[in-house]
This record gives C-alpha cells, sequence and structure tokens, in this order.
C-alpha cells in the first residue's frame, strides 16, 4: 500500500509517497535548499531548526513553533509549514525579521531563524501578551550563544 501525504511548504502544495517513516522534516528542508532552517543539536534542544507547522483545529487555525530536526515528514499530512524563507523578503521583512534588527537581536545569525519562528508562532496565539514571562515561554527551547537574550526579547 502506497502512503500519500500532501502538505503545504509556504504557498505551494507538496504531495510525497513512500515517505520514510523515519525522514525528519529538517532532511526534507535541507535537502530543497531550504538552508536557513540551521541543524544545530538535532535532538530539539537548540531551536535552530524552528519552522511554523499551521493546523485547522476545531475551525481554528492553530500556529505551532516545531523543532524540525525532531518532526517527521510523515506526520506533516493536512498541514502547512512555513520556513523562514516563508517569512519576509529583504524589501518586506516580517515585523519580528525588523525587530530583530532595530533591536540589535542577532549577532552571529545561527539561532536567528529559529528564535524568528518562535516569535512569528507567538504573534499568532490567541491573548498572546506582552508580560516578560508570557515571552520567556514562547522562546523557551532557542538558545544564543553570542548575543545574550535581553536584546532578542
Amino acid at each position: 500500500m502506497r502512503q500519500t501525504i500532501r502538505f503545504y511548504l509556504g504557498e505551494d502544495l507538496c504531495t510525497l509517497r513512500d515517505v520514510s517513516p523515519t525522514l525528519t522534516l529538517l532532511d526534507w528542508l535541507r535537502e530543497r535548499g531550504r538552508t536557513g532552517t540551521k541543524e544545530g543539536c538535532n535532538e530539539g534542544d537548540c531551536g535552530a531548526c524552528t519552522v511554523l507547522v499551521v493546523r485547522l483545529e476545531d475551525g481554528w487555525l492553530n500556529w505551532r513553533a516545531v523543532n524540525a530536526c525532531i518532526q517527521f515528514v510523515s506526520m506533516l499530512d493536512g498541514a502547512q509549514v512555513y520556513t523562514i524563507e516563508d517569512l519576509g523578503t529583504p524589501d518586506a521583512p516580517h515585523p519580528v525579521q525588523s525587530a530583530m534588527v532595530e533591536q540589535h537581536g542577532s549577532q552571529c545569525g545561527f539561532c536567528t531563524p529559529g528564535f524568528v519562528m518562535s516569535m512569528a508562532a507567538y504573534r499568532k496565539t490567541e491573548g498572546a501578551s506582552a508580560d516578560d514571562q508570557a515571552i520567556d515561554d514562547a522562546l523557551a527551547g532557542n538558545l544564543c550563544r553570542c548575543t545574550g537574550y535581553a536584546p532578542i526579547v
């Protein structure tokens, strides 16, 4: 029996057949040139590979920041996936990307895509607040070794 998985990558419909059950989204993305999604720890601990996975749940779009290194492609049927390449352009950056630049939230840049994706997901969260603890919780799982967290927050 052939298994077919359909999901959107950005705005493009992907139809995959006979996908290995152990193929991670990170490996699949990077094989296709989506190298903005970084490989860091490859264990779901550093956040460098964070992407957005959107699903329709109870009539509402649920936006989740997900570690692509531990997300299997076979689990994406019916979802929409956004990578850092889908968020903005150099001429029209996403508001989170603009804020990272304006607040000097990036130094080496390795962790930046993961932080941006986590913040973009948080912006889509119903009832998201600017309270320090809520922001810290939204960024939990993203590690930065250069800039420090104050400019990012």
